[in-house]
């Protein structure tokens, strides 16, 4: 398997965010559209096939975001309190896959079926988004405040404690030269 640094958990994620997300707006979008009865019904009919391909979808990206976030609990460099925050992410992102899971059997079964989306499908479906999108901001936690997954930056220069407080040195970032203007030409230190 083709190596990603840190693993493939982001990158299988950020798929189970995106099609849940565009499936739980659509299918409100149906509901919607059904109850104002203001769009034509051929046009709600495709919003409902987008919304039910993007959930079921999503389900299958949540089953390899899950199995890659494993792996990832397991390889990551992490610190004792960094791997709390791991296990709540964890504790987070089980749940909500299952019910990602479960919520596309529904689904299933409604299409087979050929039952009307009903409120009673559509309030689950935004109590899992709330869930995912609470779990996914515990998953940010890890990265951006606690670093996990990432590579460091290198490390910049040492500044003058004495000139800390001057505008150049608070906007000095060591990947961003700042460049100083000097009449007509300009150069980046």
């Amino acid at each position: 398997m083709v190596e990603i640094i840190p693993n493939w958990h982001p990158i299988f994620v950020h798929f189970t965010v995106g099609l849940f997300s565009t499936a739980a707006g659509f299918y409100v979008l149906v509901y919607l559209s059904n109850y104002l009865q203001r769009v034509p019904i051929t046009l709600v009919a495709e919003f409902e096939v987008v919304a039910r391909y993007c959930l079921w979808v999503a389900a299958i990206f949540s089953i390899m975001t899950v199995i890659a976030g494993f792996d990832a609990y397991s390889t990551v460099r992490h610190d004792t309190v960094s791997h709390a925050a791991m296990t709540n992410h964890r504790n987070w992102a089980l749940p909500t896959a299952t019910a990602i899971i479960l919520l596309s059997i529904w689904s299933v079964w409604r299409y087979y079926k050929h039952r009307v989306l009903t409120f009673t499908f559509i309030i689950p479906l935004l109590i899992v988004q709330g869930l995912l999108l609470s779990t996914a901001w515990r998953g940010a936690e890890l990265v951006f405040r606690y670093g996990l997954g990432v590579i460091s930056l290198p490390q910049g220069e040492k500044i003058d404690p004495q000139s800390e407080g001057t505008m150049e040195n608070r906007m000095r970032r060591p990947s961003m030269p700042i460049k100083e203007n000097h009449g007509q030409h300009e150069h980046a230190e």
